[in-house]
């Protein structure tokens, strides 16, 4: 038997000892769940990203999920996407705490004319006095918000029209075409009012205890300077850089 083929019926035996392997393996798969997993991910994961991100802004916290891995990206999710208020509480003081050292360092790198600002407002946290770094870093949020768009305050609303009560960052969308539907869920935050902006008059002694910019910045709460608050308004400031940044180049292209 020639060389040539030998090596033509030993190729054909691996590709049959290949195909048998593989039929064997599909066999255990439970296909039935991997469509399943496939059309919630494709179909259902963006409307329910969506809705805990809105549950999660109304109690302060704020995450950008469109950077790092598809594995950090996924660790989100397991760790947030139906998950109980406790539970997403929980995980949010983690992840914002690990991360304090980094957001610090991007938010220096890419707002330099802040700098000083952005490093007594982590000095601050860091130091514990949450009554002097939870306003300072609502100031940055919307400092840095004025720098990117200069025209639209993040924490102003609407005032007539359709979209009376909407934030004024939603006008931010009018120019922007071809989002994604996960870009879309990640976003929404711009696009809805939140607890974070709402106006309260006569707050009682729990609603001054609140992350809320209307009580603090305006001094209607003497109690707002807690841990949880300081690292609500740590996530609030770097999800205003993340997000406005992407629309920016997302406008660019």
């Amino acid at each position: 038997m020639s060389d040539f083929k030998k090596t033509i019926q030993d190729t054909n035996r691996a590709f049959l000892t290949i195909s048998e392997t593989l039929k064997k393996w599909a066999k255990t798969i439970d296909w039935k769940t991997v469509h399943d997993r496939m059309e919630y991910l494709s179909n259902k994961l963006p409307n329910d990203l969506e809705q805990e991100l809105i549950k999660l802004m109304n109690r302060g916290w704020f995450i950008w999920f469109l950077d790092g891995t598809m594995s950090d990206f996924s660790q989100k999710i397991s760790a947030l996407i139906g998950k109980s208020d406790e539970e997403q509480d929980a995980h949010m003081r983690s992840y914002i705490t690990a991360n304090l050292v980094a957001f610090e360092t991007e938010l220096c790198q890419l707002h330099p004319s802040r700098e000083s600002q952005i490093q007594d407002a982590f000095r601050g946290h860091a130091l514990e006095m949450y009554y002097a770094s939870i306003p300072t870093l609502l100031a940055l949020s919307e400092g840095i918000g004025r720098d990117l768009y200069p025209k639209i305050g993040i924490f102003a609303k609407q005032q007539k029209g359709s979209k009376a009560g909407h934030p004024k960052t939603d006008d931010i969308f009018d120019s922007i075409s071809g989002l994604d539907v996960f870009e879309e869920a990640v976003l929404k935050p711009l696009r809805v009012s939140s607890e974070v902006t709402k106006t309260i008059h006569s707050p009682t002694d729990d609603e001054k205890k609140l992350f809320n910019r209307h009580l603090i910045m305006h001094g209607n709460s003497n109690s707002y300077g807690s841990e949880d608050n300081s690292l609500k308004a740590v996530s609030l400031v770097f999800f205003i850089h993340k997000s406005l940044e992407h629309l920016k180049s997302e406008a660019n292209t």
